[in-house]
């Protein structure tokens, strides 16, 4: 380790599982990959996947740490502008009001809220993670390494690749059991839902991005292609198919800059 060329630990955080690689330098050239199986028992908590992480920080000996957690540990909703509403407080006040809408009174009480950036006028983007969770991971990144970053697989995502990104389309990421889409016009957030799937085929991610283009009643025209953004590490090395109006484009990472998401099918490696 060396303040000069920084050992990085990035961790991927399912509830199953947790995948990481180590990469050295600026540069962040990976050098070790780990996976270690995990377990959320109701009540504990979250001290399995903890006692994991501490486990991989020790073995890592790091120097800083960047946290993924699953879409299958959020939840998402997109916020609208309010343009009577005066502070951050107020904003957050009203998401969780409309948290507690969806999934029951006092709901929100339980879950960490954050935004995206937006400019005045349009809407942002809201992921909630458990309060408990949250607690414990700040714990975990008191002492060295820091965490340097805490977001969940659709913001990072989004973070990674938005510069490849235009002012209208739809991102889609895929991970082992959970799909989130969202969408997005003018450069303006539209709609964002994260559901449970089983999808493990091209084939079965096309069909059902073709259900969901029904469902939003969105128009296709040959002219006006749609973009649709597909992040999906497991099925990137077989071909996406076609949907006519509908041009993908294909999210990959490469081997130089595996990220801190899905450590083995990212770099093309088997636990």
């Amino acid at each position: 380790m060396s303040l000069l060329s920084p050992d990085t630990l990035s961790l991927y955080i399912a509830p199953e599982r947790i995948q990481a690689v180590k990469a050295r330098g600026w540069g962040r050239r990976p050098v070790e990959v780990y996976q270690r199986h995990a377990a959320v028992v109701p009540g504990d908590n979250w001290q399995g996947l903890v006692r994991v992480c501490q486990e991989l920080v020790r073995q890592s000996r790091a120097d800083r740490l960047h946290v993924v957690l699953s879409d299958k540990l959020a939840r998402y909703a997109c916020f609208g502008w309010q343009e009577q509403l005066r502070n951050e407080a107020e904003d957050m006040s009203l998401a969780q009001f409309n948290f507690d809408d969806v999934y029951g009174a006092r709901a929100s009480e339980d879950w960490h809220f954050g935004f995206s950036a937006g400019k005045p006028g349009a809407s942002r983007l809201v992921v909630a993670i458990p309060k408990t969770l949250h607690a414990v991971l700040q714990e975990l990144g008191a002492k060295r390494p820091r965490i340097v970053s805490l977001r969940t697989a659709f913001s990072t995502t989004l973070q990674r690749h938005s510069q490849a990104m235009g002012p209208n389309g739809w991102l889609v990421n895929l991970e082992e059991g959970r799909l989130t889409l969202a969408c997005w016009t003018h450069q303006v957030w539209r709609w964002i839902y994260s559901v449970h799937t089983d999808i493990t085929t091209p084939e079965a991610l096309l069909a059902r991005i073709r259900q969901e283009i029904q469902m939003a009643s969105t128009s296709l025209k040959a002219e006006q292609l749609l973009p649709i953004f597909v992040h999906a590490p497991l099925l990137e090395h077989l071909p996406m198919g076609s949907l006519e109006g509908v041009q993908f484009i294909p999210l990959k990472t490469t081997l130089a800059d595996p990220g801190p998401k899905y450590a083995f099918p990212l770099m093309g490696l088997q636990p």
